[in-house]
């Protein structure tokens, strides 16, 4: 019997620490994503080291909103919307469920995505 409590005893322990292990990674994924939850500006976008940010874009807002939706706004008043999603290891930003961006850095302070274009090279983009 007493053998039997000792065992019951760590199963119970064995459950609480897993169920603490998946609770934080719960948390990590949703905070990720809540960090990428905002108003972004763009800062630059980067071809290897050349700023390569046409002035059409130069200071673009990038509105990621909680519902999985965005909104695009340039300095030449042109507004593109659609939806996004964060993969849930927060490495990979989808757009329209077809692009997919690569995730430098997610922060409250900025914001760093690139992709490869064909044969155009490694592009960055940055926000703040």
């Amino acid at each position: 019997m007493k053998e039997m409590k000792k065992n019951f005893g760590l199963l119970i322990l064995a459950v609480c620490v897993l169920s603490g292990l998946l609770f934080t990674s719960c948390e990590k994924e949703k905070t990720e994503t809540n960090m990428i939850i905002r108003n972004w500006t763009l800062v630059s976008k980067t071809l290897g080291s050349v700023n390569i940010t046409p002035d059409s874009e130069k200071n673009s807002k990038w509105d990621f909103k909680s519902d999985g939706t965005y909104v695009i706004k340039e300095s030449s008043d042109k507004t593109k919307t659609g939806t996004w999603k964060l993969a849930d290891d927060g490495k990979t930003l989808t757009f329209d469920g077809i692009t997919a961006y690569k995730v430098i850095n997610n922060t409250l302070l900025d914001l760093v995505i690139e992709m490869q274009v064909a044969e155009v090279g490694l592009v960055r983009w940055t926000f703040n």
